[in-house]
């Protein structure tokens, strides 16, 4: 799945392929890497309501199944369509006002880059599997291998009657949002605001906010208010950081069920938090150290690492699904070097069990450590090598299932910024802009050593 924009912000053009496995954006700080995220993560997001087939929906709920052909003119209109919405909806996405949105988005050009028949073509291919969530009710999807039909399957054994109107406002917005952005199934996006969604959600209460709002239009004589315009009034952050606040209100249901992947949040627990996220009994996020079993902290006494990666690790373990596209704008925030190493290995590995991986990052240690996974990975005696440098299988990470994109002027009168593709060969890839930081950095070590050490006089000609 390509996704090609134009003018978006400073970005002048750009396209990036998601349906790889990993994804890295690269590139000097106010080059449009957070805006480029943001968009992808606002279109992703986007489901609406389709209309329903009565037929299907009857037969679905009285034999608990049902077997139907893919309309795909309906698939490419859903497209378009979540396409048009994101346009239009740029405002609420960066948390900005109509006004600055028409300033800064007015000529926004956003498209897949993939034609009707390449859709029609992908989606025949697929072999489709997933299981959703309609309220109460667990819903297989089937598309096999080779043919246009999708077959629907109710799991659960009883059905009440709310579940009846659930299938009919929301069924088939799953079916088309499923098949239009395979081989994705969602999105979820951790920004850099993350270690402070868990600290400060309860005064930062997006419900509350949204409520102190809408009074303060209510009691705006100068305004025309209608009850839409209070529904949809909710700009006051970006959709990443809405989103995060109100998994954090909602946490309590959320701890209700498991996802497959809590042993993997586990493991990262282990490896890099050296204890426990657990949520209390009122829905509060808490730390339980591996050293000290009986003592409980509030997220707000934890170290900065637990509050940078915990939102994380309540995603994996109650969220999560197989085929999501996780977005983490900057993994390095509040990690130690050696981390940082760490949670480039586990994004691989988290990549390895189905996830798409998009990446914002300006670190060294992490791109070095992508390149490491990617040189181990071509090596005929790789597991050998892995188990001698303590790698994982799960960490083999092949060039063609790695991106990497720069977002750099073109030339120094370029006014606009340009998304360029990186080529990723057996020995991985460069990024010359932090390369060429380090360089300086190290020959003015170099230099600066040697005047201490071998200048007489504290004077020396370079």
């Amino acid at each position: 799945m390509k996704i090609h924009i134009e003018n978006c912000g400073a970005i002048g053009t750009g396209t990036v392929d998601l349906a790889k496995q990993v994804t890295l954006l690269c590139g000097e700080n106010g080059t449009g890497k957070t805006y480029f995220s943001y968009l992808i993560y606002g279109l992703l997001k986007n489901r609406f309501h389709v209309k329903t087939d009565d037929k299907i929906i009857e037969q679905l709920i009285n034999e608990k199944e049902v077997t139907f052909e893919i309309d795909y003119k309906k698939i490419v209109d859903y497209r378009q369509i979540m396409l048009d919405n994101t346009k239009i909806s740029v405002d609420s996405i960066f948390g900005i006002s109509s006004e600055d949105a028409k300033k800064l988005f007015d000529d926004l050009t956003i498209n897949f880059e993939d034609i009707d028949n390449d859709v029609k073509k992908s989606l025949f291919e697929a072999d489709i599997v997933r299981t959703e969530k309609i309220q109460s009710l667990n819903i297989q999807l089937t598309k096999p291998k080779g043919t246009n039909s999708v077959t629907l399957k109710i799991l659960n054994k009883d059905i009440s009657s709310d579940a009846f109107i659930a299938l009919n406002l929301l069924l088939f917005s799953l079916v088309y949002y499923t098949l239009a952005v395979y081989p994705l199934s969602g999105v979820e996006v951790f920004p850099v605001e993350r270690n402070s969604i868990y600290t400060f959600s309860k005064e930062l209460s997006i419900r509350k906010q949204e409520a102190l709002d809408n009074l303060q239009m209510l009691i705006d004589k100068d305004k025309k208010v209608s009850k839409l315009d209070l529904y949809f009034n909710s700009k006051r952050y970006p959709w990443p950081i809405r989103d995060g606040l109100m998994v954090a209100e909602d946490l309590v249901e959320r701890k209700k069920s498991k996802s497959p992947f809590y042993d993997f949040a586990e493991n990262l627990e282990n490896e890099l938090l050296h204890g426990r996220v657990q949520i209390s009994n009122d829905g509060e996020i808490q730390f339980k150290p591996l050293k000290s079993l009986r003592t409980i902290l509030p997220i707000q006494m934890t170290a900065s690492i637990v509050k940078t990666l915990s939102s994380l690790v309540v995603y994996l373990k109650y969220i999560a699904n197989e085929n999501d596209l996780i977005i983490i704008d900057e993994p390095e925030i509040n990690l130690h070097p050696n981390n940082q190493i760490i949670i480039a290995r586990i994004l691989v590995r988290l990549a390895n069990k189905g996830f798409r991986i998009l990446v914002s990052t300006h670190s060294d240690y992490i791109i070095r450590e992508f390149n490491n996974m990617v040189m181990l990975s071509q090596l005929k005696n790789k597991r050998e090598v892995a188990s001698k440098m303590n790698y994982l299988e799960e960490e083999f990470l092949e060039p063609k299932n790695l991106g990497v994109y720069v977002f750099k002027y073109k030339t120094k009168r370029s006014k606009k910024i340009e998304v360029c593709p990186v080529e990723v060969s057996d020995t991985g890839f460069s990024i010359p802009s932090i390369d060429d930081a380090i360089e300086t950095q190290n020959q003015h070590a170099e230099d600066l050593f040697y005047l201490l050490k071998y200048s007489t006089n504290g004077n020396f000609e370079m």
